[in-house]
């Protein structure tokens, strides 16, 4: 499996929401109810239930774990279906093909959500300011992309039928995925790294280079640095966003991360 969140944000920006503090403030939770969810959601707090025939009990459709509403937008309900889908197809995009059809544990749905919510905020933040839209051919070069994963078209479609989606969902998903990554390089800009800073980086980091002179690690300094202040920048988005949102996770309703 991936790091879990080399799932961050299609791109080579580091996961801004593996570590709660620097995340922003925590998420709501609780342990009985949620607030009160969209129409859509309402047939029960916990999950919606099947309408059962007389005499029978209700059976769990689906299970709700949490409630989004973004700055100035509209709640949004997370079912741990779309949890387990949003990794999923997060891993794969990355390369992380043991995904498609290896169960997740609980430290891998935990991530899946957190990443999901960043990426309801970060596209509502895009959507919000109209930038960087996907046109319809720049979404199917995605797709086209994330089926080249897999080694053969069957398994492919495996993929799919696993999920119960069907390709125009996956490429709607991929499309916003893509529009997140294009929203944050935009607001990243270019990373300039002076040999000042790799010098001083070197230094402090004597050990993790094991002596290695400078000359032989210039290149994987420079790029750590760049990994860092891009982690640290894009935390800080994130962190902002989470403040002005309001973020309600149904405790108990993932497994527990180990």
């Amino acid at each position: 499996m991936l790091p879990l969140l080399a799932l961050a944000v299609w791109t080579s920006v580091a996961p801004a929401a593996a570590s709660p503090a620097a995340a922003g403030p925590a998420p709501e939770r609780w342990a009985a109810a949620p607030p009160a969810v969209p129409p859509a959601a309402a047939p029960g707090t916990r999950a919606a239930e099947a309408e059962p025939p007389a005499g029978e009990p209700g059976r769990v459709v689906e299970e709700v774990v949490a409630v989004v509403r973004p700055p100035g937008g509209e709640a949004r309900v997370i079912t741990l279906t779309k949890v387990a889908e949003a990794g999923r197809i997060a891993l794969v995009s990355r390369g992380g093909l043991e995904a498609a059809d290896r169960p997740l544990d609980g430290a891998a749905l935990h991530a899946s959500l957190e990443w999901y919510i960043d990426q309801i905020l970060l596209h509502d933040e895009a959507a919000r300011l109209e930038v960087f839209e996907v046109g319809r051919a720049d979404a199917l070069a995605a797709l086209a992309r994330f089926r080249d994963v897999f080694p053969r078209p069957e398994d492919y479609r495996a993929f799919l039928v696993a999920l119960e989606i069907e390709e125009e969902e996956l490429l709607s998903m991929l499309r916003r995925m893509l529009r997140v990554r294009r929203y944050l390089e935009s607001r990243l800009g270019r990373v300039r790294v002076t040999d000042a800073d790799v010098e001083a980086w070197h230094r402090r980091h004597a050990a993790e280079m094991r002596g290695r002179p400078l000359a032989e690690v210039k290149d994987l300094v420079r790029s750590r640095i760049v990994d860092e202040r891009v982690d640290a920048e894009t935390r800080a988005i994130l962190a902002d966003l989470r403040s002005r949102s309001d973020i309600r996770v149904l405790a108990g309703t993932l497994p527990e991360a180990r």
